[in-house]
């Protein structure tokens, strides 16, 4: 049975990120791999998240969160947008195999300037195999985690996340 989207709650993640998830997704943390959230099904997919602080020297000049995106994204053909929250953000996805089995990751970042050298950027990733994408169900969990991801909120109270 298929989540219903329609069903949320607030995951304030580490205190910076705030987001909507599906109610009946399971989470689960981890100091060293960021959190994980999936709805207890098999074939279900995982998202994931993790966070990054990231400060340059004071005698730089000042960075932009679309900068920033553009340098660390894995995807270059992925250019990153000033979304009207002013956060940069974008998205990509590759197939890849693992374990000989077909899957599909996407990928979507958000950066927030918060001073004029130090920025957060949140990375969340979500696997699903690549079999799963033509169902409905799929597409829609698909549709509504981006939109969940773009309207993601950071904390206004700088945390250091290092």
């Amino acid at each position: 049975m298929a989540t219903d989207l329609n069903k949320r709650k607030l995951i304030n993640y580490r205190g910076i990120i705030s987001f909507e998830l599906p109610e009946d997704w399971i989470e689960e943390y981890d100091d060293n791999n960021g959190g994980a959230f999936y709805e207890d099904l098999p074939n279900s997919g995982t998202l994931r998240v993790r966070l990054i602080s990231i400060k340059v020297p004071q005698s730089s000049n000042n960075i932009y969160a679309t900068d920033v995106l553009n340098d660390f994204s894995s995807n270059k053909e992925s250019k990153a947008i000033l979304l009207t929250n002013k956060n940069a953000y974008n998205m990509f996805y590759e197939q890849v195999k693992e374990n000989e089995i077909d899957i599909t990751v996407y990928y979507w970042s958000l950066v927030q300037s918060i001073q004029y050298n130090k920025t957060r950027l949140a990375n969340f990733s979500y696997t699903i195999l690549t079999e799963e994408l033509d169902k409905k169900h799929i597409k829609l969990e698909i549709d509504f985690l981006t939109s969940q991801i773009e309207n993601a909120i950071f904390e206004p109270l700088y945390t250091d996340i290092s």
